[in-house]
């Protein structure tokens, strides 16, 4: 079992120590040593979304650790894809039939029907996309008392990474609201966004 330790790191830079030590262990389950509960629900989307099943805390007399198993379906699938060939945190390289959405709303308020119905048929459709990301005011669909939270939701259980920009998610304090999603830095939604093959914007 593959052990790491993220306490005391941010939530983004626990994403990221997780992400790159998960890198070249496609079939080992994971121990995580978190920092407590907002950064182990954090790491628990993160790791969902990367095809683990079975994420649950585990209490050590007071130190908090996320323990996760791998699907046999995802091991399969990654363990078909070189690790030469997988793109590293720092190296975008596109993946072929990947698709990613930017949702940006400049505006103070955005659409809440036109959202509603745009996420509606993101579930609904047949190819659905690898990564969504929220950027601007649009992270406020995330927050857990946003009634379009529960489609994000869906979405992530259906195997779509939900991104959220982590400087607008402060700047409207979203940070510690939000429902769905894993909150992360620019950086890490360039890399995500501009390794997929087609590029979405609304």
């Amino acid at each position: 079992m593959l052990t790491i330790t993220v306490a005391g790191k941010s939530v983004n830079d626990a994403i990221n120590i997780v992400k790159n030590n998960l890198s070249g262990n496609i079939n080992e389950d994971v121990k995580i040593l978190v920092g407590g509960p907002s950064q182990a629900d954090a790491v628990k989307k993160f790791l969902e979304a990367q095809g683990f099943v079975d994420v649950v805390p585990e209490d050590d007399d007071g130190i908090l650790y996320l323990v996760a198993s791998r699907s046999e379906q995802t091991a399969a699938m990654s363990s078909t894809v070189p690790a030469a060939a997988r793109p590293s945190a720092n190296e975008a390289k596109e993946i072929p039939g990947t698709i990613g959405v930017m949702i940006s709303c400049r505006n103070k308020e955005y659409n809440s029907s036109f959202m509603k119905k745009f996420l509606l048929s993101l579930l609904n459709a047949s190819t659905k996309p690898d990564v969504i990301a929220l950027l601007d005011s649009a992270v406020k669909i995330s927050a857990y008392n946003s009634p379009l939270c529960v489609i994000l939701k869906k979405l992530e259980t259906a195997g779509v990474q939900i991104l959220i920009s982590e400087s607008c998610a402060d700047r409207l304090g979203i940070t510690e609201a939000a429902g769905a999603g894993v909150v992360v830095d620019m950086s890490e939604i360039l890399d995500e966004i501009f390794s997929c093959s087609k590029i979405i914007s609304i």
